[in-house]
């Protein structure tokens, strides 16, 4: 070992002095290099010093140490309000700060401010002409109560301006899920049942606390957990999708602020992705990085890759995502996030209840869930597919120690030492029981069946959309939402299709960037397809042989909004629809 040791050191000592000559030919050529600017800037350091010892020569010791901390503290607020500025334009965008500039303008305030007063005229007309309040308003409690048999008989009355639902028929995409008047009947029973029940109080109410054990066990043995999976995915219920979300990247920010000490965390997510997320990251301020989907509409994990930096604490994937119905490179993007060390959610909030059923059926469906490496969390919605009551989803871990960091507890407060499981104090106990009540009535084949059926649905409408000239699909549908648009729009306006079929009673979602509609297919839709296409095949080719608009639609705000480059003039008409929602 000595031997050895010596002759390393002698060999390094000599490649050493084989290179000296090197190294001091390009120490040389650095100097020459150098010579111009230390030749321009040597007089104005001489001159700057020159400068200091005529003004500071007099002073004191302590007077220059003073004088000196003054001007370092100015100049690191003067580079921190720099730096802000920068970050600030950085994030609003050139354009858009530019804009912000000119709409400040005396001038052009006052025409803002005239043009924002009339697209809310329009606003509150366009809703109060289909759905609006009703004359009879109550604005103060009634000084007497009424009788129970009045209170139900106004009731209905209301409820009969809301859309109309037949067995079968909806003619609106996605929003109403349950199927079937016996499985309507048993929810609506065991709603009533457990009413008055509060998990909050589990040794009040243990039979509630049971039900979502189980609700979120049988969840989670669908999606690669449980007996057959990994035994230590667990979970929780939420209200619903968003509330999954929230809950998720909250406790993937604390969990991965734990572990690595990130103090300013970033999550990064497709521009496809779920408005939750949005949401997600100014509640939780977390900084939000945006990602552009393929020509396929799909994130990838070369996308991801390129965005991550240090302060990555979640990526995220969605199955498939809402807009256009195409799963994200989840295997791609969880082995990239397990690489890295940070958390991978998969928002399945739609396909959570139909892909793994889709499987059953032989529907070919990529790798999605907890059987994937990397996957930390996923949310899944029982009040969609899972045909529960609306207010309940299930938000699944792959360990206990990512969902502590849901939590929240509270050990110095007078009224007690309080935990609770997410945000939400009190929740619905009858809630919980009819995602478990329904789960129990569909079983594995039901769910199969059902899913069966609405597979079949969408490809006979894809296909269908694919015929009708002058449309294409807007990615490959992986389940039941398909998504398409115009094939060219300077030729056909796809909101102004939108708005003929509106017109026909049909209730699609309009999509932006690009352009385009979606029709998400439920078990309540098996003997539509037939009459959308043969509507939606009228109303294209009436306004491509030049028919008129409709009147009053959407057309125009939708067009605005995706041509519009002032991102912020659209979320103040934004605003405006959601503050005449809330004063009828």
């Amino acid at each position: 070992m000595k031997h050895g040791g010596s002759d390393l050191q002698h060999a390094t000592i000599d490649a050493l002095s084989r290179l000296r000559p090197q190294a001091e030919a390009a120490w040389g050529a650095i100097q020459q290099s150098l010579d111009p600017l230390i030749r321009l800037v040597s007089p104005h350091i001489e001159s700057g010093t020159t400068w200091i010892d005529a003004h500071l020569g007099g002073l004191l010791p302590w007077q220059i140490a003073a004088v000196t901390t003054v001007t370092v503290l100015l100049l690191a607020w003067l580079s921190q309000l720099v730096l802000t500025a920068i970050a600030e334009l950085k994030e609003a965008g050139v354009l858009q700060s530019l804009f912000e500039v000119i709409k400040s303008l005396p001038g052009i305030r006052g025409i803002v401010q005239r043009e924002n007063a009339k697209m809310l005229v329009k606003i509150r007309a366009s809703i109060n002409k289909g759905n609006g309040v009703s004359q009879e308003q109550y604005l103060e409690l009634p000084k007497n109560g009424m009788a129970a048999d009045e209170v139900k008989a106004r009731l209905q009355s209301r409820g009969k301006r809301d859309v109309a639902f037949e067995e079968g028929y909806s003619r609106v995409s996605g929003t109403l899920y349950l199927m079937g008047e016996e499985h309507c009947r048993m929810l609506n029973d065991v709603y009533a049942s457990f009413s008055h029940t509060n998990p909050m109080h589990a040794d009040v109410f243990p039979s509630v606390r049971q039900m979502e054990l189980e609700v979120v066990a049988m969840t989670a043995a669908m999606l690669g957990g449980g007996p057959s999976g990994d035994p230590d995915v667990c979970g929780a219920m939420t209200s619903g999708g968003t509330e999954s979300i929230l809950t998720a990247v909250k406790a993937s920010r604390d969990y991965m602020r734990a572990r690595k000490g990130i103090r300013r965390p970033e999550m990064i997510v497709g521009q496809s992705a779920h408005a939750a997320f949005f949401k997600a990251a100014e509640y939780f301020n977390v900084k939000l990085v945006k990602v552009p989907v393929g020509n396929d509409y799909r994130v990838s994990a070369a996308a991801v890759a390129r965005a991550m930096t240090r302060n990555t604490v979640l990526v995220v994937a969605s199955s498939p995502c809402f807009p256009h119905g195409v799963i994200d490179d989840v295997s791609g993007i969880a082995a990239l996030a397990r690489k890295r060390g940070v958390c991978c959610h998969v928002d399945a909030c739609l396909g959570g209840f139909v892909l793994p059923f889709a499987r059953a059926a032989g529907y070919p469906v990529p790798p999605f869930d907890f059987s994937v490496p990397g996957v930390t969390s996923m949310s899944v919605d029982t009040h969609k597919f899972g045909m529960a009551h609306k207010g309940t989803s299930v938000v699944l871990y792959r360990s206990k120690d990512i969902r502590r960091h849901q939590y929240t507890r509270v050990t110095e407060w007078s009224g007690g030492l309080y935990i609770s499981p997410g945000f939400a104090g009190s929740r619905s106990g009858a809630l919980i029981s009819t995602a478990w009540a329904s789960m129990m009535h569909q079983g594995l084949q039901g769910y199969v069946k059902l899913t069966d059926q609405m597979m079949k649905a969408a490809r006979h409408f894809a296909e269908g959309v694919k015929a009708i000239e002058g449309l294409e699909l807007a990615g490959d549908p992986a389940m039941t939402v398909v998504a398409f648009k115009a094939t060219n729009a300077r030729k056909l306006n796809i909101y102004a299709v939108n708005d003929a079929l509106s017109a026909r009673g049909w209730h699609l979602n309009a999509l932006q960037l690009p352009p385009a509609l979606h029709m998400c297919f439920t078990a309540q839709h098996a003997s539509i397809v037939e009459p959308l296409l043969k509507d939606l095949r009228e109303c294209v080719e009436d306004l491509q042989s030049g028919g008129e608009h409709v009147k009053d639609g959407m057309a125009p705000v939708y067009g605005l909004a995706s041509v519009s480059p002032d991102r912020n003039i659209i979320g103040e008409f934004l605003v405006a629809y959601q503050d005449v929602l809330l004063s009828g």
